[in-house]
């Protein structure tokens, strides 16, 4: 790998603020930082019952309302009854967290009113590293994920690990440097040329879920601001 300055590191760390994941056709895409409280529009008016489901399985019902009440059906989503009977049946997630990601539906008497894709935006961080230590990789997620290094001096990545929370199938050159105990993955006895940014990304929902801009040095005249 090749080594870089703070600077390209920041840089490209800026870089990749800027890009999303794609956002599949017809969804009303929301993104929001973790732990976020965040609502779900739906404006319709509904006389029957209104609820909020899975795009994939309405069979999982997270709140619903009706005439005379709400109810929230899985803790962390809510509806309100006042806003039902105005004609706001919007749902809110009291503190977004990656198992909440999904597409949701709302529903007015069996027929669909919205559809929200739900993303949690990248979280991002710089470390700072002295030869010969370790760098700890949060997984964060519970779905496969894949580890890809970008270089100073590139703009496209290499994938160098696929992991699951109980597997790692990585690059040779990192096979014996790795270690996992999930949700954590270790790069063992970082060098200069370990510096650059690695991408958690889950391949299932293609979302980036992290991104650390690592400088390993010996000189501790740096100072590297974590963005977190």
């Amino acid at each position: 790998m090749q080594s870089c300055s703070i600077h390209h590191c920041v840089l490209l760390l800026l870089t990749l603020t800027f890009t999303t994941a794609p956002v599949a056709a017809g969804d009303c895409p929301t993104l929001v930082k973790l732990h976020q409280r965040v609502t779900l529009p739906c404006t319709v008016e509904c006389s029957g019952e209104a609820k909020w489901t899975l795009y994939s399985t309405r069979d999982v019902v997270f709140a619903r309302c009706d005439q005379t009440s709400c109810s929230s059906v899985v803790k962390g989503y809510e509806m309100s009854h006042d806003q039902y009977l105005k004609g706001d049946l919007s749902l809110t997630i009291t503190s977004a967290e990656y198992s909440m990601r999904n597409t949701y539906v709302c529903e007015c008497r069996g027929r669909d009113y919205s559809t929200v894709r739900l993303s949690i935006e990248t979280v991002f961080s710089a470390v700072q590293k002295n030869p010969g230590e370790d760098l700890i990789l949060d997984l964060t997620v519970p779905e496969p994920v894949e580890v890809i290094y970008t270089s100073s001096d590139s703009a496209d990545g290499e994938q160098i690990c696929n992991v699951t929370q109980h597997s790692r199938q990585c690059k040779a050159e990192y096979t014996h440097r790795t270690s996992l105990r999930y949700p954590d993955l270790t790069l063992r006895d970082v060098t200069e040329s370990d510096s650059g940014l690695y991408t958690i990304r889950d391949t299932e929902n293609k979302e980036d879920i992290r991104v650390y801009a690592v400088f390993v040095t010996g000189t501790s005249q740096y100072d590297v601001c974590g963005v977190d």
